[in-house]
């Protein structure tokens, strides 16, 4: 029951600030606490984890999705110079577009090596089937938050394999 109230308030915390337009750095730097506080709410009920697993998990986690982080933003600001070139905003030489492509097209091969690599972390210290929780968790939250921020509210944090009401 703790368990839930924890997910409900940390959700409910987060709502309202992802339907904000983003002011300043602190109001997303708050909004960014709150869904990284939802999201360790949600992960930690459907990971079912123990004290000791937690304890060795959510460093590995953060470091993981620290990893990952650089790559997608690297690949994002990527996209974004070629589609300011693009407009003639930021012109490139045939060179340089090249050598941007080249590291958008090699993102996706760089997060998965990440994944990879972390998955072999994890397997060390969670069972098999806590890791495959972490994967159907992680695209459970990730589409909640998908649908807030198109307005929708969208439908609750829940697991790929369980019916909404």
């Amino acid at each position: 029951m703790k368990k839930l109230i924890l997910i409900l308030l940390a959700i409910c915390l987060a709502i309202p600030s992802i339907a904000q337009p983003e002011p300043n750095k602190q109001q997303r730097n708050q909004r960014y606490q709150q869904i990284q506080s939802a999201k360790i709410a949600f992960f930690t009920t459907e990971l079912e984890l123990t004290p000791k697993e937690a304890e060795e998990f959510w460093p590995l986690y953060n470091q993981y999705w620290k990893e990952r982080e650089v790559v997608i933003r690297r690949v994002q600001g990527t996209l974004r110079e070629v589609n300011r070139s693009l407009k003639g905003e930021q012109p490139m030489s045939d060179t340089e577009l090249r050598k941007k492509l080249e590291i958008y097209i090699n993102g996706p091969s760089e997060e998965g090596a990440i994944h990879k690599d972390y998955f072999v972390k994890f397997v060390k210290i969670l069972p098999p089937k806590k890791v495959a929780k972490l994967y159907v968790a992680e695209e459970a939250f990730r589409m909640k938050m998908i649908h807030q921020l198109r307005g929708g509210g969208g439908p609750g944090v829940t697991p790929p394999d369980q019916k909404q009401p």
